[in-house]
């Protein structure tokens, strides 16, 4: 399938020069239209000169600079913008006017404030910025918000929070936009070096090809453009594709654990709700209610769907506030939610490698991932598993990491029969001295594991 795409690429380009040929031929004035072997007799003459180099380094340099100064300033107000809505209102009126003023304009007004050496410093930066900034931004306003709270219940590192969470989910915006930008840049750099008449480049020497009307040469720095443009594009991409493949290489031996612990003062050895209050607008989910925990107990919470069970949870996370009454916690919480809320693009070892916070717990990875059927898995992508792999990898990721308190919704939901029984027996195995709350629709699986049943009617009320 490759050769085959290279073929037909060669050949396309074969028709288009013969095309050229002909057209050149039948006009047969070079004013107008150079033939392509002229267009490559100017080409070898000015690759011989120290001028046509010196020319690209020069240009090549200042859209460069332009280039990378948009990149990052578009990333930092990408990035302040997320925080507020009004940041976010104050930066997109002179983003919007940047993109609507044309390059022409703007490299005429350029040409007031500063030199005509930096113009096109300049006029890639503002080219190019526009683009980074939205494509960035709307990146960050798609990031996964589950992936966020899982982030913030295992207590990940901000820098383990950006490596899983924040990188995977903008660079697919990020690309886009180098891809976008770096011919915008190139282009609008050359055009304001033409408008500049800025000495030593490029667009000054298609301005002399024009001004003394040899169109040889003129087609052999347009070609040198495209070229250069392709080759610097190339470039970028295949830098952003290598930090990719640092960023999610599966070799989980390397990983340092991910979510060191910030222990309070004293070890709270309860977990309690006591007077639990929570509606979402008119619609009332519990009412006075309570519950207590405590090391080795574990609650098994019953109620038809949509009953608040969940929010009981998210509310023990502290992923949700209750409207009224006084919630105790433990410092330690491991949790299987309802979603699988994997990272799909990281390998499974990974996974589980970044919810340890110390050495011994990575060690166990393999030992854990064969318990629950999934050995041999560690270093491939979660996104290639099963629906029922991905939801024993969440499984496995609650076991594995250290936790004094584990919460699982429903965690046995999409495994079949004989799977589950396997599940449920090391599951069983790891409640030891831990705090269990274990939400279920199944009567059995509450039993299995010696629950204390806890049922949620429509509005809980205190006894």
């Amino acid at each position: 399938m490759r050769n085959r795409k290279i073929a037909y690429a060669l050949t396309a380009v074969c028709v288009w020069i013969l095309i050229w040929q002909l057209l050149a031929m039948k006009i047969d004035k070079t004013i107008f239209l150079p033939t392509p072997l002229e267009v490559c007799e100017a080409l070898k003459k000015m690759a011989f000169t120290t001028m046509f180099y010196k020319s690209i380094v020069y240009s090549l340099w200042n859209i460069v600079k332009g280039f990378t100064f948009a990149v990052l300033a578009g990333i930092i107000l990408a990035v302040i913008a997320s925080r507020s809505l009004f940041l976010k209102s104050l930066f997109n009126l002179p983003i919007k006017v940047i993109r609507a003023i044309p390059v022409a304009s703007f490299t005429i007004l350029a040409l007031f404030w500063l030199e005509s050496s930096d113009l096109s410093v300049l006029i890639s930066f503002f080219m190019v910025l526009p683009i980074m900034y939205t494509n960035v931004l709307a990146g960050i306003e798609h990031i996964d918000k589950e992936l966020l709270e899982v982030s913030k219940v295992f207590r990940f590192k901000f820098g383990t929070t950006c490596r899983f969470v924040y990188v995977p989910e903008i660079l697919p915006y990020f690309v886009s936009a180098v891809s976008v930008g770096t011919g915008l840049a190139w282009k609008s750099g050359i055009a304001a070096e033409v408008i500049g008449i800025v000495g030593d480049s490029i667009g000054n020497n298609l301005y002399q090809s024009k001004l003394y009307l040899e169109m040889p040469e003129l087609f052999a720095w347009t070609i040198v453009i495209i070229c250069i443009s392709a080759v610097f594009e190339r470039i970028n991409l295949l830098v952003i594709s290598f930090m990719e493949w640092m960023l999610l290489r599966s070799k989980y031996m390397t990983l340092k654990p991910g979510a060191k612990r910030i222990l309070a003062e004293e070890n709270k050895e309860v977990l309690s709700l006591k007077g639990i209050f929570k509606n979402y607008g008119d619609h009332k989910i519990c009412e006075d209610f309570d519950m207590e925990l405590t090391d080795g107990t574990a609650v098994a919470l019953m109620g038809h769907s949509g009953i608040g069970k969940t929010t009981i949870a998210r509310i023990m996370l502290g992923l949700e506030r209750p409207d009224k009454g006084f919630v105790t916690t433990v410092n330690k919480v491991a949790v299987v939610f309802q979603e699988d809320r994997v990272f799909k693009q990281f390998s499974v070892a990974a996974n589980l490698a970044m919810v340890c916070s110390e050495y011994e717990q990575i060690h166990r990875i393999s030992e854990v991932l064969r318990a629950l059927g999934l050995e041999g898995t560690e270093n491939r992508k979660v996104d290639e598993l099963s629906g029922g792999m991905k939801r024993r990898v969440a499984i496995a990721r609650a076991l594995i990491a250290e936790a004094e308190m584990l919460i699982l919704d429903e965690p046995l939901k999409g495994l079949d029969e004989d799977t589950k029984l396997s599940v449920m027996k090391y599951i069983k195995e790891c409640f030891t001295d831990k705090k269990v709350l274990y939400i279920t629709h199944e009567e059995d699986e509450a039993i299995y594991f010696e629950c204390e049943i806890k049922y949620m009617t429509k509005i809980h009320k205190r006894g």
